[in-house]
């Protein structure tokens, strides 16, 4: 937590502020060493369920307790004003627990950061009544939020999703296919991306609330077999006849591409920061593991080669954590994030591969089995410069930024 807390007073927060702030990271941390690092194994190795004839996805067990006590410290709401339950604190600080949690668990992380993107949108860009009626239920754990964007065939390429919204007048009606959707049977607010006009392709693509109580219509089909996060369920969704209310209208009709587009720019944070966690969790375990282990009647912390693979591991740690804080930072003080986000979200994914296997390296053939933790790190890891937009389109969007500067005239 040393690394973390350092964050407060380097960024620029007052005494008070950073006292409150680091009272809340030893909150997160607590309930990271009491409620899922001792879990995580068993977690992974449980995974989550699907009965086909119900439809019902089934969670770890621990993963109900992890969501309560959240609930119960207030942890699922920080970001989100305190006119609506929240604890109207920081970004940055959202972030930084995003951090902590990832290090004990990716796929437990997934429920804390999809959270806290439903409730950034709602806020955002909901209606009053949307605000009134969702923010403190989300602040209080009592909804769950998700994201139901991507569709076969669509990937990063929004702009072709096909999943059909009607106006039927007094509301409107979804029919569509969604895939790739994580914490799918835990989440019942969804963040959903649909087309209200086809003709006009990402033009016509609109925002909304998407809630699962009460619409019979919204149906799990399966759930993904993956590589890695095995603690949270990716599933297909099927949309038949599926209703939303007016009021859950994200922004205005026709705008909804620009709204997503804002929030994988603050989800990229998140990812930058769920892979410095994931890194910093297989640097820990391997520089606690080359104290003991002992090769050439000595610990192998004693070889230089080892020595010099820490401090590069190290050094990508902290440069990674630099860049996806600043992102956070600048968005808690209204500047453009965007390119910044995707410099966390590149950066932080791919240094952290790099330390995962340097992890298992260090661990040799006792790294490659699933007694330890690091396997399991190097298998969540590899999904960060995929998911929220791959890392090609991160460099996409770094490239545009750059290209409009003028260098010259500085």
């Amino acid at each position: 937590m040393r690394d973390l807390k350092q964050i407060f007073t380097t960024y620029g927060y007052n005494e008070e502020e950073t006292e409150q702030n680091e009272m809340v990271l030893d909150l997160m941390d607590d309930l990271c060493k009491k409620e899922i690092e001792p879990h995580a194994l068993e977690m992974d190795a449980t995974g989550c369920t699907f009965d086909v004839q119900t439809g019902k996805v089934s969670y770890p067990s621990q993963t109900y307790k992890i969501l309560k006590k959240m609930a119960q410290n207030d942890l699922m709401g920080l970001a989100i004003p305190e006119e609506y339950e929240g604890a109207g604190l920081s970004f940055t600080l959202n972030n930084a627990c995003y951090e902590r949690i990832s290090r004990a668990d990716a796929g437990t992380s997934l429920l804390f950061g999809l959270q806290n993107s439903t409730s950034d949108v709602v806020e955002q860009f909901g209606t009053p009544e949307a605000k009134e009626h969702y923010l403190p239920k989300l602040a209080r754990g009592e909804k769950i939020g998700g994201l139901l964007f991507t569709e076969p065939g669509s990937g990063s390429d929004l702009g072709s999703l096909k999943t059909k919204v009607t106006d039927d007048g007094s509301q409107y009606i979804v029919n569509g296919v969604k895939n790739f959707i994580s914490n799918a049977g835990i989440a019942d607010s969804f963040l959903f991306l649909g087309s209200t006009d086809p003709e006009k392709g990402s033009r016509g693509l609109t925002a909304f609330i998407l809630d699962t109580e009460n619409n019979p219509g919204f149906k799990i089909t399966r759930i993904e077999e993956k590589l890695g996060l095995h603690s949270n369920a990716t599933a297909e969704v099927m949309l038949e006849d599926v209703i939303i209310p007016k009021e859950n209208v994200l922004g205005e009709i026709g705008r909804g591409f620009s709204i997503v587009l804002y929030e994988l720019s603050a989800a990229r944070i998140g990812i930058g920061a769920q892979a410095v966690g994931i890194a910093d969790a297989a640097y820990r375990k391997a520089a606690t593991y080359v104290k003991t282990r002992k090769q050439f009647g000595k610990p192998i912390e004693s070889f230089q080669a080892t020595q010099w693979k820490l401090a590069d591991m190290f050094t990508k740690i902290h440069t990674a954590r630099v860049a996806y804080l600043t992102a956070a930072r600048m968005k808690d003080l209204g500047q453009d994030f965007a390119e910044y986000a995707s410099i966390g979200k590149l950066y932080g994914s791919e240094i952290a591969q790099q330390v995962t296997y340097e992890a298992i390296q260090m661990h040799g053939g006792y790294g490659y089995v699933k007694d330890y933790d690091v396997e399991r790190y190097y298998r969540d890891v590899r999904i960060t410069p995929i998911y929220e937009g791959t890392n090609e389109v991160q460099r996409i969007v770094i490239s545009r930024a750059e290209m409009k500067k003028n260098y010259a005239a500085d």
